[in-house]
C-alpha cells in the first residue's frame, strides 16, 4: 500500500510539473513588454502605449522605413494597417489593447504571404523606437 501511495504522489508531482511548464506559463512570460515571439510567419509583441499612441508610432515608423499604406482601419478596440514595404511585399500590422491593461498594446506584424522574420523585426524595432520602448 505504501508503494502505491509513493507512486501516486510521484505521479501528482509530475503532473504538477507539467502544468507549471505548460503553454499557460509560456503565455504569461511571453506577454511581458519587450519580448517578441515569431510564430507561423507572424511577429507578436507588446508596446508600452495605448492603442492611439501605437497607431501614431506605426504611422511614423512606416514613413521612416518607406512603407506605403494601402489601407488603414480601426477604432479604440483594434487597428490594422495593410501596406507594401521597401521591397514591394505586403505588410499587415494589427494593433489591439492588451486584455488587462489598456496602456499596453498588442502588436502583430506579418511581411509577405509566409512571413519574413527579419523584415518584421525591423518594422517592430522602428515602431518601438517611435513609442520610446
Amino acid at each position: 500500500m505504501k508503494a502505491f501511495s509513493n507512486i501516486l504522489a510521484a505521479g501528482l508531482v509530475s503532473l504538477l510539473g507539467v502544468f507549471a511548464t505548460s503553454s499557460c506559463a509560456v503565455l504569461v512570460i511571453g506577454a511581458a513588454v519587450g519580448t517578441a515571439a515569431y510564430l507561423e510567419g507572424e511577429l507578436e509583441s507588446h508596446l508600452t502605449t495605448d492603442i492611439f499612441g501605437a497607431v501614431e508610432a506605426t504611422n511614423q515608423a512606416a514613413i521612416d522605413l518607406g512603407i506605403k499604406p494601402v489601407s488603414r482601419t480601426g477604432d479604440a478596440s483594434q487597428a490594422t494597417m495593410i501596406a507594401t514595404d521597401w521591397e514591394g511585399r505586403k505588410v499587415t500590422i494589427k494593433l489591439e489593447p492588451a486584455e488587462l491593461n489598456t496602456k499596453i498594446t498588442e502588436i502583430k506584424i506579418r511581411v509577405g504571404v509566409g512571413g519574413n522574420e527579419g523584415a518584421s523585426r525591423r518594422i517592430l524595432k522602428q515602431i518601438e523606437k517611435r513609442v520610446g520602448n
